[in-house]
């Protein structure tokens, strides 16, 4: 059996990640400590959240699993630049 999560299965709701067992209904909060959704379900390496549009996090951003909560790593990007001398 491979570790990798499986193609969207809808009926199931809990998928195993390095990070951790992420399940349906958990809250995933961003690195400023803010809930940005709650999971609908794991499409191959992206974490779909409920609502309209089904934004998605990528499973790579994610820094842990803490109960019912996934918490998200600070994002490199967001600093790029910051220090730089021309």
């Amino acid at each position: 059996m491979s570790s990798s999560p499986s193609p969207f299965d809808p009926v199931q709701t809990s998928w195993p990640t390095e990070s951790g067992v992420i399940r349906k209904g958990m809250t995933v909060i961003d690195a400023d400590g803010f809930a940005i959704g709650t999971v609908d379900h794991l499409d191959g390496q992206e974490v779909v959240l409920e609502g309209e549009g089904s934004p998605f996090i990528a499973v790579s951003e994610i820094d842990g699993v803490d109960g019912d909560r996934i918490l998200l790593s600070p994002r490199g990007d967001a600093t790029f630049g910051l220090g730089a001398q021309p």
